[in-house]
């Protein structure tokens, strides 16, 4: 297997349509950066628009993956929000990182785990897959309800709109940032990481359909998305 780097997992923080996905469709659309990309698509919006092929049942990804020996991207979209069926997809994307590194999505985490420790499969991808350099992005509605083992596993948030003062209060909380930095209106966002804390502000702006990231913190310009990949 060789030695591989560290993985990356980013979280990815805020309500419906806040944008909290904007910036992953973005670090994966480029075939040639993102050659490895396997995603757990619970509402069916990541395959032909960033080309990824779709794929709808388990034993159809278990044969695309034991095929897929090199590159191959892949967005599964589930037959519900069955903690079984997520629990046997991240065996099956554990394996396939196992085999070479590989970008692993997981779109709506909170539908498919509770908030106490990551457990089964799920929670050997937290353990065991950053280990073998994976890179895992995950979404989120509510802070309260990320699992312990992946908020402690994260290299980094990515906080969007909260929209109740009391949602907005525990990520400040929780992150021991001030109120007023928890974005409350759509493509507005924040990124934090455990070692330097709150690292960016900013708005996301689309042109041609193509999201520009502005950053307003530490500097007026734009933000490389690609640097959110690997720290």
């Amino acid at each position: 297997m060789g030695k591989r780097k560290d993985g990356v997992m980013g979280l990815f923080i805020g309500i419906t349509r806040s944008g909290k996905s904007t910036p992953i469709k973005a670090m994966i659309k480029d075939p040639r950066k993102a050659k490895r990309v396997l995603v757990w698509d619970a509402k069916n919006e990541y395959g032909p628009s960033l080309g990824l092929k779709v794929i709808k049942t388990l034993p159809d990804l278990l044969m695309t993956l034991k095929s897929t020996k090199s590159n191959g991207r892949f967005s599964y979209v589930p037959t519900g929000f069955s903690k079984q069926e997520f629990d046997n997809f991240c065996r099956l994307a554990h394996t396939w990182n196992r085999q070479k590194e590989a970008i692993i999505v997981i779109e709506e985490l909170a539908a498919v785990t509770n908030t106490g420790k990551a457990s089964g499969y799920w929670g050997v991808l937290v353990n065991q897959s950053l280990g073998l350099g994976a890179t895992l992005f995950a979404t989120v509605q509510r802070g309260q309800e990320v699992d312990k083992s992946v908020m402690n596993a994260a290299s980094y948030l990515y906080v969007c709109q909260h929209n109740t003062d009391d949602d907005a209060r525990y990520m400040a909380k929780k992150l021991g940032v001030e109120l007023n930095a928890i974005p409350r209106e759509p493509l507005k966002f924040m990124v934090w990481s455990p070692s330097m804390g709150n690292i960016i502000e900013g708005n996301v702006k689309f042109k041609k359909n193509c999201p520009k990231f502005l950053k307003t913190l530490p500097a007026i310009g734009e933000i490389n998305v690609d640097l959110l990949f690997r720290q």
